[in-house]
């Protein structure tokens, strides 16, 4: 079996795309500039400084990055911190994975004041570590975050199982050597002989990752 299972935060186990759109409108709006459904789909996946970059080219560099990034940490921190809405089957599996006692990790590229209130807001966390923009140098699409959860829970990351939903994530994921899913919502996803595409967690059980081992075994020749 899998070491490790390791979860991608923002629209794969947190349904907080709708938060995000929201609080980046109302945020744009309020500097004169119209955030549309593109703009949001320019942002899928961060990490935060590349959509405070995009943001800021939105406004014509009038307003810094680092101005923009502040004001929308403040408002996810608050929607995140009060009222988490979990992606279907999520929650289910995770406690599922945890009663099969495989560790887990929540691996975000979102900051970790974020990745904290969703963290306190869990009536049970079923996460063993975290892994947020800052605790290292580089954050997604690098592979790094993956690279650091794997250390942190002391496990080889080829042996490691991850679910992401972005393309940024997605391409973290698979540089990082694990057996990738993707539960995609906004993007295609080609499958490959360690990345499958599933539409939810909705249904998963131990069989399922019992096959993914087998699959990801073989395919490194073990």
């Amino acid at each position: 079996m899998f070491q490790a299972i390791l979860f991608d935060m923002d629209g794969l186990f947190i349904d907080s795309e709708p938060d995000w759109h929201a609080a980046e409108t109302e945020m744009m709006r309020g500097y004169g500039y119209d955030w549309q459904p593109a703009d949001q789909l320019q942002c899928l996946g961060g990490p935060l400084s590349r959509v405070t970059e995009y943001m800021s080219s939105c406004l014509n560099s009038k307003i810094k990055p680092e101005v923009l990034g502040k004001t929308i940490i403040d408002e996810m921190k608050k929607r995140l911190g009060t009222a988490t809405s979990y992606m279907p089957g999520s929650i289910q599996f995770s406690k599922l994975v945890w009663q099969a006692q495989i560790p887990q990790a929540l691996v975000s590229a979102s900051p970790r004041e974020l990745v904290d209130a969703v963290v306190s807001n869990l009536d049970q966390n079923f996460f063993s570590q975290t892994v947020a923009a800052g605790d290292i140098e580089r954050t997604k699409p690098f592979p790094d975050p993956y690279l650091h959860a794997a250390k942190l829970l002391g496990v080889d990351i080829s042996n490691c199982l991850i679910f992401e939903d972005s393309q940024t994530g997605i391409t973290a994921a698979t540089a990082s050597g694990a057996f990738v899913v993707a539960i995609p919502h906004f993007i295609e996803v080609t499958e490959s002989a360690r990345l499958k595409r599933i539409n939810s967690f909705v249904g998963l059980t131990l069989q399922d990752l019992n096959t993914w081992w087998d699959i990801n075994q073989r395919e490194l020749g073990r």
